[in-house]
């Protein structure tokens, strides 16, 4: 598959987990967004105590967003999707210069994404997250790791 075809079937992930995404929904993968920037901060060894301040708040505000206890709105669309156009570039960058392939390895976990479905239909915790389906498969991801 190649690279945008990843972007595209990732996008059809979404779009059949979701296929008339609401506000709630739109808040639910923020918060979802925003655990993962919580998450790649844990598996860092940042030299300044700011690190965890950062990682405490981005995971409280992913907590609040999954249920429910915040929300948030785009007030500028186009900014946003610069943003987020941006942080995919960047993301790339970030694991191109520590030797990481993130094209093959998004490919792979977007393969392991599609099996969290069950008869064609997404599993959701009570927030509305999808998770793991009974024939999850997990990514392998050392080989994209140099």
């Amino acid at each position: 598959m190649s690279d945008i075809n990843t972007l595209i079937s990732i996008e059809n992930w979404h779009a059949a987990a979701r296929p008339n995404p609401t506000e709630r929904d739109f808040n639910v993968q923020l918060g979802c967004h925003f655990e993962e920037i919580a998450e790649m901060l844990e598996t860092l060894d940042i030299d300044t105590e700011d690190a965890a301040e950062a990682l405490y708040w981005v995971g409280k505000l992913a907590r609040k967003l999954k249920k429910g206890e915040a929300r948030a709105r785009i007030v500028f669309p186009v900014s946003m999707l610069d943003a987020l156009c941006d942080q995919i570039v960047t993301a790339v960058g970030v694991g191109y210069c520590a030797g990481m392939n993130v094209a093959g390895a998004a490919e792979r976990v977007n393969q392991s994404n599609w099996t969290k479905f069950v008869d064609g239909r997404p599993v959701r915790d009570e927030n509305g997250k999808i998770v793991k389906g009974p024939d999850y498969l997990a990514p392998e991801l050392g080989s994209f790791v140099s």
